[in-house]
């Protein structure tokens, strides 16, 4: 009796812990903080249309729960093998000529929570898969729709930032209904171009250089010649006006000695005649202007 009791419990332990096990799978689900949780029927395939929050909730007998994250996703498709998965996940598209262009891209994204069963619905896939495929698809497909507008030179030289924004206005444009949000996309590192075409983009980047550097040359020796003639004119227009200067003096001086030159003579005569004066005064004068003295004998 007792060994039959004591296997009874062990059996009714068992039911018991195999009964927790398909409640804990089965009928209760665990939504993750700044996640929220889409309800899928493996029954019928049906998805309902309102998200779970964050924590514990009872689900329906063959349900799943998939979390999708409420914060901003940040993936790189890179070639080196340190950022995102260990492969070469970087990204080839096509620009004018049929030019193809490798490029390591990064995108920033985020997910509406109140579309995250609409987003689930459309592909059936985890937001992990919605990052790997379907998001990297939408790049791809946008880079060569747009990319064709653009020749590899002009993408170097600053197209490349414009091509960017294009793809993320139509990866928003394309995913946004579902709930995709782009808010940053780029290209990181440099663009990396068949061996031939970087050869001759560098080829002419480096002849326009030359030829900025000798147009820079010319403009100098241009601005050195201007700036000597300029200061040779200045000493030569100081030296006339020196000249001039110099015979403005001497006509001054010319004509000062004209001008009172008859004066001096006659003030110095004068001088002479008061010197011999014997202090009498002339009987007669031949006249007011005349410094001539006749003398009359008593």
């Amino acid at each position: 009796m007792q060994g039959t009791s004591f296997r009874k419990w062990i059996a009714i332990i068992i039911g018991v812990l195999i009964l927790m096990s398909m409640l804990s799978h089965t009928f209760i689900a665990s939504v993750p903080a700044n996640h929220v949780g889409v309800e899928f029927s493996r029954v019928d395939g049906r998805v309902e249309p309102i998200p779970l929050p964050s924590g514990w909730h009872l689900i329906g007998f063959g349900t799943t729960v998939v979390d999708f994250p409420t914060f901003t996703q940040t993936y790189a498709w890179t070639k080196s093998m340190t950022e995102g998965r260990a492969e070469n996940e970087s990204v080839n598209f096509q620009v004018a000529s049929g030019v193809v262009i490798n490029a390591d891209v990064s995108i920033s994204y985020g997910i509406d929570p109140s579309k995250a069963p609409a987003l689930y619905q459309k592909y059936k896939r985890g937001y992990e898969e919605i990052t790997s495929q379907i998001i990297r698809n939408a790049i791809r497909n946008s880079l060569n729709a747009y990319g064709s507008a653009y020749d590899a030179e002009g993408l170097l030289s600053g197209g490349k930032i414009k091509l960017a924004e294009q793809v993320r206005t139509e990866i928003n444009h394309e995913l946004g209904p579902y709930g995709v949000l782009a808010e940053q996309f780029g290209f990181i590192n440099e663009l990396r171009l068949p061996t031939n075409i970087q050869n001759a983009i560098n080829a002419k980047i480096q002849a326009t250089q030359e030829a900025l550097q000798s147009e820079a040359l010319l403009r100098k020796n241009q601005a050195d010649a201007a700036n000597a003639v300029a200061i040779a004119k200045g000493k030569a227009d100081a030296k006339i006006a020196e000249a001039e200067g110099d015979a403005r003096s001497l006509e001054v001086v010319g004509e000062a000695m004209k001008r009172y030159g008859s004066e001096a003579a006659q003030i110095k005569n004068q001088s002479r005649w008061i010197e011999k004066w014997d202090g009498k005064l002339p009987t007669t004068t031949t006249g007011a202007n005349t410094a001539t003295m006749i003398g009359i004998g008593k």
